[in-house]
């Protein structure tokens, strides 16, 4: 027996897909074979989910029979409104998501038997669940889902009651396409793990956000923020980074396990966030010319050359569109939860269970004392 670890399981391959393929050396990331940059210029949420379930871009109808599905699916029951509005107002998103898509997995037991149906229903109230928490823990008035709107166009209605920002939106809209698929991440492989027990996709979809909240995987960005504002200026940069290197200190925002180059994802998010920041005295702005500065350095790093991820700007841009820290994460899982579902879907066509081995390290021999004698 091969005792070899991989520690991360790093460099393990453990299934075949054809949903979305990474190129780390060249900085390359494709949905179905298709750029991901050219869909997040030209593509819709509606349509690029659409892509990631079925391997095919969808015709007319195919999309208007999704959009259709999503519409219907918004709003939450009696039940699960009655618990959600008696949360603490104070919680992490993530742990309200947790919570209320484990309740209402509970309610709909006897209709989630087909996966790609619940895939679809899970990524229409994801959004409600963020957008109902975020007006009920700030006081405001609850607005419900509008059936005139696209998906992004309702999530950010139900948030700000406001659709005149439609520059807002259609940047929104790119950036949660970027964040919709990337391979086997932390999170996604907790869902297949789940999945591949024959669970129902509700209890894949939990145990991945447990996995996103962590702050080496979907928290990152949350903590980029906490970083820049640390840094506070641009002149502190070299120090920061010198003194981060001295004490072995992480530098968030850089650095991931596949690419070994520029993160596309992080190229096409910082364009994008200049070209909606266009105030110089703005706070945020502030904090881009921070990220642009630490990118400069660390990427012309004599010793190991450090590449933005997309977590370096995405928490800049979030705050821009007017969200608040706290749910950086949450709009993360709003769009993985495609990428996720996808992957459930696809794995248990072929299921095998998961289950890997360990190398035992401890006694092999040791007595049972009694408690009296310990």
């Amino acid at each position: 027996m091969d005792n070899k670890i991989s520690r991360g399981l790093e460099g393990v391959v453990v299934c075949e897909t054809s949903i979305s393929f990474i190129n780390g050396k060249a900085g390359k990331l494709s949905y179905r074979g298709i750029p991901v940059e050219t869909l997040a210029s030209n593509s819709s949420f509606e349509e690029t989910a659409y892509l990631l379930w079925n391997d095919h871009l969808p015709n007319r109808l195919e999309l208007q029979e999704l959009e259709r599905k999503l519409r219907e699916a918004r709003e939450l029951p009696r039940e699960v409104l009655k618990v959600l509005f008696d949360l603490p107002k104070d919680l992490h998103y993530m742990d309200v998501l947790k919570t209320i898509l484990s309740l209402i997995g509970a309610l709909d037991w006897r209709n989630s038997k087909d996966l790609y149906e619940t895939a679809i229903k899970i990524t229409s109230i994801l959004p409600t669940i963020i957008a109902y928490y975020y007006r009920y823990s700030n006081d405001l008035k609850i607005i419900p889902p509008n059936p005139s709107l696209n998906h992004i166009e309702n999530f950010y209605w139900m948030c700000f009651e406001n659709l005149e920002d439609e520059e807002f939106i259609e940047a929104l809209e790119s950036c949660l396409i970027l964040h919709m698929e990337q391979g086997l991440n932390a999170s996604t492989f907790s869902s297949l793990v789940i999945g591949s027990t024959l669970s129902d996709m509700y209890s894949c979809v939990v145990g991945a956000l447990g996995a996103l909240k962590g702050s080496l995987h979907g928290g990152a960005n949350e903590r980029v923020l906490n970083m820049l504002e640390e840094v506070g200026a641009i002149n502190n940069v070299e120090k920061y980074v010198e003194e981060s290197f001295k004490l072995k200190r992480r530098i968030m925002g850089f650095g991931h396990r596949v690419y070994k180059t520029y993160d596309p994802r992080a190229v096409y998010i910082k364009e994008l966030l200049k070209s909606v920041i266009t105030d110089h005295n703005d706070e945020l702005y502030k904090y881009l010319k921070i990220a642009e500065k630490l990118e400069e350095i660390l990427v012309n790093n004599p010793v190991k050359r450090l590449y933005p991820n997309i977590d370096l700007y995405s928490g800049i841009f979030y705050s821009y569109l007017g969200f608040p820290r706290k749910m950086f994460t949450a709009l993360f899982a709003l769009s993985r939860v495609v990428g996720w579902t996808a992957h459930v879907i696809e794995y248990t066509k072929n299921n095998r269970l998961f289950r890997p081995s360990s190398k035992y390290i401890g006694s092999m021999h040791k007595d049972y004392t009694p408690i009296d004698e310990r």
